[in-house]
């Protein structure tokens, strides 16, 4: 499935929202949308992430088909590699670190390299 074939996917949910909507939304005239949806025109990165944000999706998921599940582990790996380096100690007060010390760990760590990469793109 090519990126043209998921953006229709997505509008076609949203029973509401034409083309001549979405196209309104981005700032884009309705043929320029029908252009994406028929594979025959790519958006440039910044309408690729308006796009991605409009629908709550992921670049990655609009230009590769990954889900948010398949991008959530991808976070999470780079997470533990980030508190297994040396160079990245979390310390508990006892000394000990727990998993409840981990997780939250990791929760913050995923939430730094989502922002990171949404600020890259």
């Amino acid at each position: 499935m090519k990126f043209g074939d998921r953006l229709k996917e997505l509008r076609k949910k949203r029973t509401d929202l034409s083309q001549k909507k979405f196209g309104e939304y981005l700032g884009l005239a309705e043929s320029t949308i029908s252009m994406y949806e028929q594979n025959r025109r790519e958006p440039d990165y910044e309408t690729l992430i308006k796009i991605a944000d409009f629908f709550g999706v992921t670049v990655d998921f609009l230009l590769r088909g990954e889900s948010k599940e398949t991008q959530e582990k991808v976070y999470t790996e780079e997470a533990k590699k980030i508190l297994n380096d040396p160079k990245f100690f979390i310390a508990a007060r006892d000394g000990k670190v727990t998993d409840e010390i981990v997780d939250a760990a990791l929760e913050i760590i995923v939430e730094q390299l989502k922002e990171g990469r949404k600020k890259k793109i």
